[in-house]
């Protein structure tokens, strides 16, 4: 009878620390990313809270409210593309963020609930080549996105 009371509190303290854990994903502050940084392919960076380097080079509507894609470029170095999914619209919301340097096949992403933007995340090597970005936000039931853009610098694609 011992060991069947062991074992039952034992389920019962694993099924609490279950519930811990779920309530803490479920009703977690919904501003953290949904990539990490350190986990970032080779040639990419990011999410970082800070806003992008450099000069922004494309912006564009996502078709709801007041929300849009923005791209920085920063020529220092190899160069860079910054993107973010930017969203000034009250509340949270779902977001992302998708970026790709052209000719490779990897890619680095922010997605989440976020309250102003997904992102900021860079890849480098823009000096000489184009890069892929896109993303969405989702209001209601509603996803509102752009199909992925092509942007390269003056001379570059």
């Amino acid at each position: 009878m011992r060991r069947l009371d062991r074992t039952k509190k034992r389920l019962w303290s694993a099924a609490a620390i279950c519930g811990l854990v779920a309530s803490t994903v479920i009703g977690g502050a919904g501003t953290a990313s949904a990539t990490e940084p350190e986990r970032a392919p080779a040639g990419y960076a990011g999410p970082f809270t800070a806003a992008c380097k450099g000069r922004l080079v494309y912006r564009q509507p996502l078709w709801i409210g007041d929300a849009e894609q923005e791209v920085y470029y920063d020529s220092a170095g190899s160069g860079t593309f910054c993107a973010r999914t930017l969203d000034r619209m009250p509340g949270s919301h779902s977001m992302h963020v998708r970026l790709q340097r052209e000719g490779w096949s990897t890619f680095w992403y922010d997605t989440g609930t976020f309250t102003e933007y997904a992102g900021v995340i860079y890849v480098s090597g823009a000096n000489s080549h184009c890069a892929y970005i896109s993303g969405w936000i989702e209001v209601g039931d509603t996803n509102y996105s752009r199909e992925p853009y092509r942007l390269c610098m003056p001379g570059v694609g």
